[in-house]
């Protein structure tokens, strides 16, 4: 039997991969340079406003760009163009709060109270209104679209909120200095981004896209707290000096988790953020693995159990990428393993104890007392925007039939309201004459006062309770203590109809049980 010659198609094979290698090297080397592709406002966007200084394009945002110039909105490559190679991870961000940063209606309608409706939003207040888009809309800060007189036309990448290449196109960031403090070199991306020449240099690619290997801000906390601070400037209340509003990232760094190099991206990126936590918890050293849900604390805007018309509503519309990179059921299956990892990662942060409930012979009050422990959060509890997003406790004492004595913090369902004499955790903010801002309409802010302050990580804060029981006769035997948590107060719906965006009566913004408990009373029935 003859053995056949194998040598030549072998040698034709390697001169085709070769030939084939060459040119991928011959494109990459000999392809025209990257032209400047950075707008000059006094040449491009005349019109474009600023007021508070020429070396302050963006102000008060804190984002800034290598030289100080606007980024060509046509030159950047929106999320999708990431999808066409990295189809899971796009699909993953699409269901995240970043991509809808700048959609999601309540917060538009939000930035629309502040910068038409508000006081200190008569001056300026389109351009104050910055110092929200620089983190929630960074491609339009950057871009000049966030001015009166707007010619930056509407692309796809100006729908997609903290996109990807909001954080990939990262040089550098100030955590501490907040309000979006990121260097964003949009116009220095590498663009020539054809699949034949990232095969030809897939390094370049990866180096142009701040890998993590290649550049460890993407991995460190720092780059999560240029957004997760939040500082009001004096530019946006003339009438004050800067103001702490969110100090997430602060709260980090007093915390056990940095001083063992557990960054934010370990937590909120990992792909099953409880299993990390509930690990960390027991001590354990867990694996690191990645995910592009970004896990936060947002349950309403993940929740697939709101009629689809409605939650798409909420969400500001289908997500960039719908019929192309993936069709409506893998959306939504994709967006309810995302809202299962909110809730989930929310409720491994908190645990409480009731600490030794009994009747006091002398006045027969119900005492005791509930510790309320941030057992899993790297940051304080709760976090973010307080005046929004806060923590209370529900009580309910029962006698030995079931019979309810005494209910404390009850939710009422068709109000959006708990009972007002419930223990909070909340930011109460007031204006200038003392009226409280129930609505996020931060520009007016002038005194910030603490119910509770959040509980640390890792630290506990105990409530003692001493409760009158109106019925003398009924002996209570069992107390239940649940601690519920809420994205916001129902009071920031009324600015979506005030800004004639959307009828939302009926619409109930629901709590969250995040632990409960059931104790025994001691000397009870």
């Amino acid at each position: 039997m003859k053995i056949p010659d194998l040598s030549l198609p072998i040698v034709r094979f390697f001169l085709t991969i070769g030939g084939t290698l060459l040119l991928m090297l011959s494109l990459y080397f000999f392809l025209p340079p990257q032209r400047d592709l950075s707008v000059d406002i006094e040449r491009d966007l005349p019109l474009y406003s600023q007021p508070f200084g020429k070396h302050l394009p963006f102000h008060p945002a804190g984002i800034t760009t290598p030289d100080n110039k606007l980024a060509n909105w046509r030159a950047i490559p929106g999320s999708r163009t990431c999808g066409e190679c990295h189809p899971q991870e796009t699909l993953e961000w699409a269901t995240s709060m970043h991509a809808i940063s700048d959609a999601d209606i309540i917060y538009d309608s939000t930035v629309l109270e502040n910068t038409d409706a508000s006081v200190a939003g008569q001056t300026h207040g389109i351009e104050k209104g910055r110092w929200c888009e620089g983190c929630h809309n960074p491609m339009g800060t950057v871009s000049g679209a966030v001015t009166p007189a707007n010619s930056v036309q509407a692309t796809e990448n100006m729908e997609e909120g903290t996109s990807c290449m909001a954080c990939h196109a990262v040089n550098h960031a100030e955590p501490l200095v907040g309000n979006g403090a990121l260097e964003l070199d949009f116009n220095g991306v590498f663009r020539y981004g054809h699949p034949a020449l990232i095969a030809a240099a897939p390094s370049r690619h990866a180096r142009d896209m701040r890998a993590r290997r290649t550049k460890p801000l993407m991995g460190d906390s720092a780059l999560c707290g240029a957004c997760h601070t939040e500082i009001r400037p004096a530019a946006v209340n003339g009438a004050m000096p800067p103001m702490n509003l969110q100090d997430t990232y602060d709260e980090w760094m007093l915390s056990p988790y940095a001083q063992t190099g557990i960054h934010c991206q370990d937590c909120h990126m990992a792909q099953n953020p409880a299993e990390f936590v509930a690990a960390l918890k027991a001590g354990k050293t867990p694996k690191k693995t990645v995910s592009h849900r970004f896990v936060g604390n947002n349950y309403l805007l993940s929740n697939t159990n709101l009629p689809h018309s409605l939650l798409m509503t909420l969400r500001g519309g289908a997500p960039a990428g719908m019929n192309r990179l993936f069709n409506r059921k893998t959306f939504m299956n994709e967006l309810g393993k995302t809202h299962n990892a909110v809730v989930a990662l929310l409720q491994e942060a908190a645990e409480i104890e009731v600490e030794r409930p009994y009747i006091d012979p002398v006045t027969g009050e119900l005492r005791f007392t509930v510790a309320v422990t941030n057992a899993g959060a790297g940051h304080a509890l709760p976090t973010g925007p307080l005046d929004q997003r806060y923590l209370w406790l529900e009580i309910v004492v029962k006698d030995k039939d079931g019979n309810v004595l005494l209910h404390q913090g009850a939710f009422d369902g068709v109000k959006g309201e708990e009972d007002q004499n419930a223990v909070r955790w909340i930011k109460d903010v007031t204006d200038i004459e003392g009226n409280p801002i129930r609505r996020h309409v931060l520009f007016d802010a002038h005194v910030l006062h603490y119910a509770r302050k959040p509980i640390p990580p890792r630290q506990t804060d105990r409530v003692d309770y001493r409760l009158p029981l109106a019925d003398a006769a009924g002996r209570p035997a069992q107390l239940e203590v649940r601690l519920w948590y809420r994205i916001a107060l129902q009071d920031i719906l009324e600015n979506i109809e005030r800004q004639g965006l959307a009828k939302v009566g009926g619409v109930i913004v629901p709590p969250l049980l995040l632990e409960e408990a059931k104790v025994n009373v001691e000397g009870g029935a």
